[in-house]
């Protein structure tokens, strides 16, 4: 024995082992199982009671449920955990599960001869690990049971060669049935490499009875874990076991496939899962579906044989899936052939997140009459919860609902909320099996309970005539019986008229005319073993596909457009018809002549008598719908097909980003053809664009604007019909702003719109409007006095002070750049020009430089080169703008008096004469009516003033800037600029009222905007 294979019982902890946690919720369908209150059936608690089951009727056809209980304690002598078969008689209510005494011996031991003896140890056995019944008979397995036989001082080891019993004849006699004993040792397998090794078959594993008894028992560690089958008749099991009590015996007609001799089968656990099937020409003889989940390095097959020969092979499509740990055969799309269904528990989907989430998965194998029938699957089915284990069991329903196909149930004992596992209904149909559940069956036990681990169905437990549902959950020892309520199919039939004139008013409402039409209704039920007398509630909607307030049509009645009311039908009058009678609104009071308007009748269950404990569902036509329409004067096949044609343009040239901009979109809509219904001038407007007004030439124009997938239209209408030959001329006003991510043009689309069938819009227009950017900037500056008059004085100022303003009077040159719009500027550059001397000595002594708004200035080196102590100014300005030095005149021995004949002409002092400081400044952005401002700090410096008694100095600044950028997609073709010089004079007289202060330079000219 390989040390890969050292523990007993391999196979068996992979049906425990496979535990998952929820992670997904899935809603519930409904579907003709009744799920309110299942009927549940209890066995020992840890009994593992539900992981096999089955029905089971007895001679006396009383209905019953076989379940097995692996785990369960027996009174064996000396056996523990040997396990058991309980059978439980069926009532709606539960009943009490009495366990069927196939086996009351201990272990045994016979003597084979002298010197061979032969034992069997049933503790742990897992008796009851897989059940199957057929007619009076009861078929149940131990795959663990172990087996021994001793040579001397030698023997075989003690080994899982597994053991089936059956129950015959009312339950009163049975026969075991274990084909994989032998008395060979493991000497003898050593020394002769015998291939022929079936000491780990644990026979039963897995187990089917065909319809005509002929029994299929899976042995999947058989030949050394390649796996094995065993095929014969049930009838000579029971007649080949022996009347007196022996452990080795021959079976009659048995027959086992060979050992595999292939690499790829090593360690494949042929056998897993059985089923029978038809698949060939040979309708005497049927094929074994068989899985091999662990064949070819893991990836699983599972095949279908004549036995010794594999006629197909399904192939896996995932390593490690476990594909094949079920099959099951059934005709799902009503053909008449037997189809497969595998089931690959294991299966790992990629989700979104790209990593790999193990769900489960299923697959339908149609029987088609091509080469390739079973190479690739027909349908998938993947489950949606992590470690549910979708497809650990699939059982076949035959036709539940009664509609002509099979229909299947695949169990996910691990799915669920709280992991305590689900049943997923599949409807069987032409095409395969619906795409998603009909209906899921949630675990009614509390917390983990492994329901859906165990499922059958396929059998009518309560004689209702519908098949009914097993299901087991091992982990809560429980069994759930869901039992199919009776289907009744529904067929009904509306009658409508084919149209409807508006002109053609034949009834009174509310003392008004109005168009009236009439309809019919009938419907009529059958079924099987359906109530005597069936009352159904009808639900009446008319224009049911327009919302209530929109409905065009209403009961005369009522003046509702719906209305309920019950059914009665019974076994002696199946069918009912009924008579309505509605109006339609006037043409004035709604917009859509053009749709059809339908009429829905919704039937739902109402009372049911005779119907016994459970209440029948609604199949077939419970939802039906006719259509009717208005007539239009489109000639004589009813359809009008328009001919809308439009011309449109723009009157305005370009929008400018930051401006209020207004447009005026001017359309010409005409209708050549046939009236256009529900005609609308539509436009779509760009981001940023608003609806102001629209007016038009011929008619009363309503207009709304509203938003349709994160675009904003406006719609004017045009008439209800737009009548042939008509023409309509609209001007409509748009505002536009916001336009700064626009880029350099936007466009508006303009199209004439109908609901017409047949050419409903006209031509599409798009007009284009150019974007541009411009900004106006405008530099002022100022100084501040505008002028200073100085007294002709004798004597020296006090050069050793520390004090600027000991030195001379203030004067300040403040300069202010303002961007005037429309547009944005992100960043400039202003420089100022200061002369602060003269002919080598200070002028206009710079001693600090401030700002104000949105500007750094980088200090001169000319700026306060004294380091001088800077305070607040004390001068004050008289009205004239001049500042009165008296406190210099206090300062001052002797005032001289000058003679005004004596005094000489300005003297200009600027830039371009002299040399300067320069203030270099960084102006960040301005918005439109944003501005930022510099003011030079200076003192008229004296003492180089009295060097030049007589002479008078008009000094003059300039300042410059240049826009540097626009925060826009799109620049101006040239950016915005100008200069500015400011003057101030000193005096040695009182001003004139002509000298004032200098104004804007008028060659400050802004760029970037039309002037």
């Amino acid at each position: 024995m390989t040390a890969g294979h050292d523990c007993l019982g391999l196979l068996a902890p992979f049906w425990l082992c496979l535990v998952g946690v929820l992670l997904l919720s899935s809603p519930i369908w409904t579907f003709n199982l009744h799920t309110d209150n299942p009927t549940v059936f209890s066995g020992p608690s840890r009994s593992y009671f539900g992981f096999a089951l089955d029905f089971y009727q007895d001679n006396r056809g009383s209905m019953n449920v076989v379940v097995g209980a692996p785990r369960a304690n027996t009174s064996q002598p000396g056996v523990l955990e040997a396990g058991a078969v309980y059978l439980c008689p069926w009532k709606a209510s539960g009943s009490l599960c009495t366990p069927i005494q196939f086996d009351a011996k201990g272990d045994q031991t016979e003597a084979m001869s002298r010197i061979i003896t032969v034992k069997t140890f049933k503790s742990k056995q897992w008796f009851g690990a897989s059940v199957s019944t057929w007619k009076d008979n009861i078929l149940a397995c131990a795959p663990l049971l172990h087996w021994n036989a001793i040579d001397g001082d030698n023997e075989a080891t003690k080994t899982p060669v597994g053991s089936c019993f059956v129950a015959t004849r009312s339950l009163q006699h049975f026969v075991e049935y274990s084909p994989c004993r032998g008395t060979q040792v493991d000497l003898v397998y050593r020394d002769a490499q015998i291939g022929d090794d079936k000491r780990y078959c644990e026979a039963g594993f897995s187990s089917a009875v065909s319809e005509s008894g002929r029994l299929l028992l899976g042995a999947p560690g058989g030949y050394f874990f390649g796996g094995m089958i065993f095929s014969v008749n049930l009838s000579a099991v029971v007649t080949s076991f022996p009347k007196l009590p022996r452990l080795l015996w021959t079976v009659r007609g048995e027959q086992a496939t060979a050992d595999y001799t292939e690499k790829s089968s090593k360690d494949g656990y042929r056998g897993y899962s059985v089923a029978f099937g038809e698949f060939n020409e040979d309708s005497q003889s049927p094929e074994y579906v068989v899985g091999v989940p662990n064949k070819n390095l893991t990836k699983g097959v599972v095949e279908i044989l004549s036995f010794q020969e594999v006629l197909w092979t399904l192939p896996s499509e995932q390593m490690a899936s476990y594909f094949g740990h079920t099959v099951a055969v059934a005709d799902i799309n009503g053909d008449g052939k037997d189809d497969i269904l595998v089931g690959a528990p294991l299966f790992m989907e990629r989700h979104s997140d790209g990593k790999l989430y193990e769900v489960g998965r299923a697959y339908l194998y149609l029987q088609r009459k091509t080469s390739h029938a079973f190479s690739v699957p027909w349908q998938k089915l993947t489950g949606t919860d992590v470690y549910g284990r979708f497809g650990m069991a699939i059982a076949p329903l035959g036709d539940m609902d009664q509609d002509g196909y099979s229909d299947i149930a695949i169990g996910a004992p691990f799915a669920g909320q709280d992991g305590g596992g689900r049943v997923y209904i599949y409807r069987g149909q032409s095409s395969g099996l619906s795409a998603s559940p009909d209906q899921i069956l949630e675990n009614p036990f509390t917390g983990p309970a492994g329901f859906g681990f165990a499922v059958r169905g396929a059998s009518d437990i309560d004689a209702n005539g519908y098949s009914d549902v097993l299901v087991g959950a091992f982990e809560a020892s429980k069994v759930a019986v869901y039992r199919a309520r009776p289907v009744v199919v529904i067929k009904a039939q509306v009658v409508v008229p084919d149209a409807l004139n508006p002109e053609e008013k034949r009834c009174t409402v509310s003392k008004m005319k109005v168009s009236c039409f009439t309809f019919q209704m009938c419907v009529g039920v059958s079924g099987k073993n359906i109530p005597k007398k069936m009352g159904l509630e009808a639900e009446l909607q008319l224009d049911r596909m327009k919302q209530k307030f929109w409905r065009r049509v209403f009961l005369e009645q009522t003046s509702q457009s719906s209305q309920v009311f019950p059914l009665e039908l019974s076994e002696k009058v199946p069918q009912t018809c009924r008579n309505f009678t509605a109006y339609l609104r006037d043409e004035a009071d709604f917009k859509d002549k053009l749709s059809p308007i339908v009429v829905s009748f919704n039937f739902s269950l109402g009372s049911a008598s005779g119907a016994g404990e459970l209440l029948p569902v609604l199949s077939g036509q419970t939802v039906i719908r006719e259509q009717t329409r208005i007539v239009l004067e489109c000639g004589e096949d009813s359809v009008c097909i328009p001919d809308l044609k439009l011309f449109a343009c723009m009157k305005e040239g370009s929008l400018f980003i930051g401006e209020e901009n207004v447009v005026l979109i001017q359309a010409t809509a005409v209708n050549a053809g046939e009236g256009a219904y529900e005609a609308e001038l539509v436009v779509e407007l760009p981001s940023g664009a608003y609806f102001q007004t629209a007016r038009s030439n011929s008619q009363k124009l309503i207009c709304s604007s509203h938003k349709e997938n994160e675009t904003r239209l406006v719609a004017c209408e045009m008439g209800n019909p737009m009548k042939p030959n008509t023409e309509i001329k609209v001007d409509m006003e748009v505002s536009v702003s916001q336009l700064e991510e626009a880029g350099d043009h936007i466009n508006f689309t303009v199209q004439l719109k109908s609901k017409n069938r047949d050419n409903p819009n006209s031509n599409m227009e798009v007009l284009q409007v150019p974007v541009k950017v411009a900004a106006r900037m405008e530099l002022w500056g100022n100084s501040a006095p505008a002028s200073v008059l100085l007294p002709l004085v004798s004597g020296e100022p006090k050069n050793e002070s520390k004090k600027v303003e000991d030195y001379g009077p203030r004067v300040e040159h403040i300069y202010q750049l303002q961007n005037d719009g429309p547009s944005s500027v992100s960043k400039s550059e202003l420089l100022v020009n200061f002369p602060n001397r003269f002919r080598g000595s200070f002028l206009l002594y710079i001693s600090r430089v401030t700002t104000e708004g949105s500007i750094s200035c980088s200090p001169s080196n000319e700026t306060n080169p004294l380091k001088l102590e800077v305070l607040e100014p004390t001068a004050a300005y008289n009205q004239s703008g001049t500042v009165q030095l008296q406190r210099w005149r206090e300062k001052r021995d002797v005032m001289v008096e000058a003679d005004s004949a004596t005094l000489q002409g300005p003297v200009v002092v600027n830039c371009s004469n002299q040399a300067c400081a320069t203030i270099h400044c960084q102006v960040g952005a301005l918005e439109r009516g944003q501005g930022a401002s510099v003011t030079i700090h200076a003192v008229l410096w004296l003492q180089s003033f009295q060097e030049h008694p007589l002479e008078q100095f008009l000094i003059q600044s300039q300042a410059l800037f240049s826009a540097l950028g626009m925060p826009y997609s799109i620049q101006p073709e040239t950016l915005p600029s100008g200069t500015f010089l400011t003057g101030f004079f000193k005096r040695t007289r009182p001003p004139t009222d002509d000298e004032e202060e200098l104004t804007k330079d008028p060659q400050a000219q802004p760029v970037g905007q039309e002037q």
